[in-house]
């Protein structure tokens, strides 16, 4: 897991799994579930969310961390796992691309040093 890529850890079916959004995952969820990724979040946070969304966000999330597994597979994970348990992972793997880059990463530690460092004048 990198937190500074946007990846989490879960434990998803009998392991821990990782998970992480790429843009063109963002995109497939819209495309997907026909709504756009505020509503499907939104839906969440409500728990008015369908299984076919908590699939979707999960095999998606999957696919950018680079997994290998089939919607199907996702789905017996699911069952599996649970579905109350599993909204809430799809849930966290939906914020981390609200989160933005998190501030101890280091990258923004330069940046941050950067902005308090006065310029050398010669």
């Amino acid at each position: 897991m990198n937190k500074y890529k946007g990846e989490i850890s879960r434990k998803f079916g009998d392991k821990e799994r990782t998970f992480r959004l790429t843009f063109d995952n963002i995109v497939n969820i819209e495309h997907r579930t026909g709504k756009s990724v505020m509503d499907v979040a939104r839906s969440i946070a409500e728990q008015k969310f369908s299984l076919s969304d908590i699939s979707v966000i999960l095999h998606e999330g999957l696919l950018g961390a680079n997994g290998k597994f089939t919607h199907i597979a996702v789905g017996d994970m699911i069952i599996q796992t649970g579905l109350t348990t599993s909204a809430v992972t799809a849930g966290e793997v939906l914020g981390t691309i609200f989160a933005g880059e998190d501030e101890d990463s280091p990258k923004a530690e330069v940046e941050n040093q950067e902005a308090i460092t006065p310029s050398k004048t010669i």
